[in-house]
């Protein structure tokens, strides 16, 4: 499982760089498309913090500039990477207890959570998309299967 999580985790990055180019290739992207790409990224972020336990300084709509979006997702791969790599099998059943953002304590195993933030990306990178279609000459295709043929 926890090599799978990892194969989940580099095509969110994939798919992420795919989104971010087309934001930055767009010469005034639109500002929900910065703001719900940058939601992405920082959301990514505090999820880590919950998994890892570490605190995190960021709030979920953390404004990101698009030209720190690649640097930030990249960073962020290999922390969680790193992360999932130094798990024990076991360790991704366990459940672990966290505060959402407003403040409600759950709690969800590893294996929940990752599941979570891969489904979560890749719906508003559905949306970013949506908002810049009309400005790019061919929009960016982030399904996981075409990331897997071109594997």
């Amino acid at each position: 499982m926890k090599d799978y999580l990892i194969h989940l985790l580099d095509y969110e990055l994939w798919a992420n760089v795919r989104v971010i180019d087309a934001l930055e290739s767009v010469s005034n992207p639109p500002a929900r498309a910065i703001a719900v790409m940058g939601h992405v990224l920082s959301a990514q972020h505090v999820w880590y913090g919950r998994l890892a336990r570490e605190s995190v300084f960021v709030s979920i709509w953390e404004d990101i500039p698009v030209s720190w979006m690649t640097e930030t997702a990249e960073r962020q791969h290999r922390q969680l990477v790193s992360y999932v790599a130094s798990l024990a099998e076991q360790d991704l059943h366990q459940p672990l207890p966290y505060t959402s953002s407003k403040g409600d304590p759950h709690q969800s195993s590893m294996l929940d959570m990752l599941t979570h933030m891969s489904h979560h990306a890749a719906y508003h990178r559905g949306q970013v998309v949506q908002l810049v279609r009309p400005m790019l000459q061919e929009a960016p295709v982030t399904d996981y299967i075409v990331w897997k043929r071109g594997r």
